[in-house]
C-alpha cells in the first residue's frame, strides 16, 4: 500500500486539510479499532499497516471498549476530539479505504467478531455479496441419470 495515495484518498474523502490531519484520523480510527477488537486479531492487522501508521499505534494504552458501534464512536470521539456525527464519517471514510487498500487482511475480516450494529461499519467499502437462487433449469441440466437402473433381487428363504 502506499501510504501518500491512501491518506491523500481519505484527505479528499473526509475533506481534510492535509496528510497530518489524515493521518491522525487513520491513527484514531485504528486505535479505537484495536480497542473494540480482540488483542489477538489487532495483533493480526498491525504487520499489514503501513509503518508511518504502526509507529502511531505502538505508543498507545489499549483501552477496553465493548464491541458495539456506540461505543466504538465514543472511543472515537474521545480519542479525535470529534462531535457526534463527525466520527461516524471519519470512521466511514477511513475504514472503507482501508479495506480498499490493504490486499491479505483488512478490518472487514474481523466483523464478525464484533456487535451485529458495528459489522456495516467495518464492511464499508466491501461490495455487497449477491445471493441469488440459480433457476430451477439450472440445477436439473447437472443432474445425470443413468439410462439403465440396477433390478434389486429379492432372496427367498
Amino acid at each position: 500500500m502506499d501510504i501518500d495515495v491512501f491518506l491523500a484518498g481519505i484527505e479528499r474523502g473526509a475533506r481534510l486539510h492535509g496528510r497530518r490531519e489524515s493521518l491522525r484520523a487513520v491513527n484514531g480510527v485504528l486505535g479505537a479499532l484495536t480497542d473494540v477488537l480482540p488483542p489477538r486479531a489487532s495483533e493480526l492487522l498491525t504487520p499489514h499497516l503501513p509503518s508511518e501508521i504502526r509507529i502511531g499505534l505502538a505508543g498507545r494504552a489499549r483501552t477496553e471498549t465493548p464491541a458495539s458501534c456506540r461505543a466504538f464512536l465514543d472511543r472515537i470521539t474521545t480519542i479525535l476530539y470529534v462531535d457526534q456525527p463527525d466520527n461516524a464519517f471519519l470512521a466511514r471514510v477511513v475504514l472503507e479505504h482501508l479495506n480498499a487498500s490493504l490486499r491479505v487482511i483488512s478490518p472487514a475480516a474481523f466483523a464478525h467478531l464484533v456487535a451485529a450494529d458495528l459489522r456495516p461499519l467495518l464492511q464499508a467499502g466491501r461490495p455487497a455479496v449477491a445471493r441469488t437462487q440459480p433457476a430451477a433449469g439450472a440445477l436439473m441440466d447437472r443432474i445425470r441419470v443413468p439410462a439403465a437402473a440396477p433390478v434389486l433381487r429379492r432372496q427367498l428363504a
